[in-house]
């Protein structure tokens, strides 16, 4: 199964028997069998024919809405799943702070942990290790021992804060100067790492918001992230340990092996996108995320409750799935993480 981008402005998807059809100014870009499809995504103006929208919820085919500059808009979705237990189980665990905060302390000890192992890996492959990042990963260290003994989220969130400052602080020595990249900035962001990363890490929620809601999850319930309207909360619980893994690494990768250039990026005008990324830009950098996902590494439930070697589209489900087991059974979360 596979997730289906649409990036071609002014573009139209019809329903052609069990196909799906992509129409731009009357001529077919291509098509593809609903079959094979897990999701859509479309970014910027992309319209859909009203027999295509009744086909893709029939079908359980959920569509993911972006900007043309990678934001979140929305979703097309069927039915809610019928998993009320579950979700009763969730709020109650949400209500409960000691087991509140045991789960967002694993996630924050997940994403410091998979963070720390970013800069270990990337340092290994290069022949003189800038001190910067041998300082992040000291201090990586010394927030992930602070984690345990915080008592109160709020607490728990300046260390992850101060822990990410720190990490990113190490992260910038492993991209050429060229790519100006000095911290971690959104909201615009404001240089073409950060562009980057803001577009993986939205890629990254819409990928867990469908795991989230197959399990059966309400996701707009956290645990580290607090309500807040029309806030994903619980997939950007899920997201944290996976972000330095999937995400950093990937920037880090695209930018520095010749995937993307300076020459992809240009300045804008537009206060709120000041760097705008070119199209054939986010094609390739969409196209290395789906390969990324596609990626396979070792989960302890990847095969019949054993270890085993799965993709990170499914590992990213098993976490769903055990963190509806410690929610039904009253058990800790246990965050995946890398070496």
């Amino acid at each position: 199964m596979a997730t289906l981008y649409v990036l071609e402005q002014g573009a139209e998807i019809r329903c052609d028997g069990e196909r799906l059809a992509i129409w731009q100014t009357d001529q077919e870009l291509g098509n593809v069998p609903m079959a094979k499809l897990e999701d859509i995504v479309v970014m910027g103006n992309i319209g859909f024919s009203t027999p295509a929208i009744k086909r893709l919820l029939d079908q359980q085919i959920e569509v993911t809405f972006l900007t043309i500059h990678g934001r979140y808009h929305g979703r097309l979705i069927g039915e809610v799943t019928a998993h009320v237990a579950l979700r009763r189980n969730q709020y109650r665990r949400a209500d409960d702070e000691t087991w509140a905060l045991a789960m967002a302390q694993a996630c924050v000890s997940g994403k410091l942990r998979n963070c720390r192992a970013v800069l270990q890996r990337f340092a290994r492959n290069r022949q003189q290790v800038e001190k910067e990042v041998l300082e992040s990963i000291e201090a990586l260290d010394h927030f992930i021992d602070r984690v345990d003994r915080t008592t109160k989220i709020s607490s728990l969130v300046g260390v992850e804060g101060s822990g990410s400052a720190a990490y990113f602080g190490g992260l910038r020595s492993l991209f050429d100067s060229e790519w100006m990249f000095n911290n971690r900035n959104r909201r615009p962001p404001t240089d073409p790492v950060n562009v980057l990363l803001s577009l993986g890490y939205t890629l990254l929620v819409h990928k867990t918001l469908g795991a989230v809601q197959a399990v059966g999850f309400d996701p707009y319930q956290g645990f580290l992230h607090q309500l807040d309207y029309n806030r994903p909360s619980l997939v950007l619980d899920l997201i944290e340990e996976f972000r330095p893994i999937l995400v950093d690494a990937l920037v880090i990768r695209c930018c520095n092996d010749g995937r993307l250039t300076a020459n992809d990026f240009s300045p804008s005008d537009d206060p709120k996108h000041p760097i705008l990324l070119s199209n054939e830009g986010k094609k390739r950098f969409v196209a290395a995320f789906e390969e990324r996902m596609r990626t396979e590494v070792t989960h302890p439930d990847g095969a019949d409750g054993r270890p085993g070697k799965v993709s990170y589209w499914r590992c990213i489900e098993l976490q769903a799935r055990l963190l509806a087991r410690a929610i039904q059974t009253g058990t800790s979360y246990q965050a995946w993480t890398t070496r």
